[in-house]
């Protein structure tokens, strides 16, 4: 390798002379495989407008390609991922639909029943209410009866007193007629 960068060394021009008191400094010259190719480089006018080189496959290294093939595979399963996610949605959203109606269908029949029910009860509270109402005016109707019952049995005793009274009356009025006769007959 040294052979070959001092014979390098000596076929340079002899007025480019930039690197020499560098110690680092190497000049190292391509070779070209056409001896016309470095005729027309070297002949060449150095102040020729530098003319950017295109961007060709050639020099795009390979595993760009494959970068960009996989970003758009990866692209590609993303979006089918995003449709699969969406289809899944809407099938679960329309089965909770359906679950959804039979609950509330459900809702409206227990609601319906429980509206019976409270008829119900309702019903049966009125029909207890009323019983009681009757049961309280005949208790009020049975409490009069009872209190004009005690009333006359609080006139009984005079009315004792009274017919004791009258038939010793009578009995007095019966011995002074019969004389004789007046207890014996009684």
């Amino acid at each position: 390798m040294q052979a070959s960068a001092s014979q390098d060394k000596t076929r340079r021009k002899p007025g480019h002379n930039e690197g020499t008191q560098h110690p680092d400094y190497e000049n190292i010259t391509l070779a070209f495989r056409d001896k016309e190719e470095l005729k027309l480089k070297q002949s060449a006018p150095k102040k020729q407008a530098q003319v950017k080189p295109s961007l060709d496959t050639s020099q795009i290294p390979p595993w760009f390609h494959r970068t960009i093939m996989i970003l758009y595979v990866l692209l590609a399963l993303i979006f089918s991922f995003c449709i699969i996610l969406s289809a899944l949605v809407l099938v679960k959203n329309s089965e909770m639909s359906r679950e959804l109606w039979s609950l509330r269908v459900e809702l409206l029949n227990v609601s319906s029943l429980v509206q019976q029910c409270q008829d119900q009860q309702d019903n049966h509270w009125k029909a207890v209410q009323t019983g009681i109402r009757e049961a309280k005016s005949n208790i009020a109707t049975v409490s009069s009866k009872v209190q004009s019952g005690n009333d006359k049995l609080k006139t009984v005793p005079a009315d004792i007193t009274d017919i004791k009274t009258t038939l010793k009356a009578l009995e007095k009025k019966v011995l002074t007629r019969k004389p004789g006769l007046g207890s014996a007959h009684f």
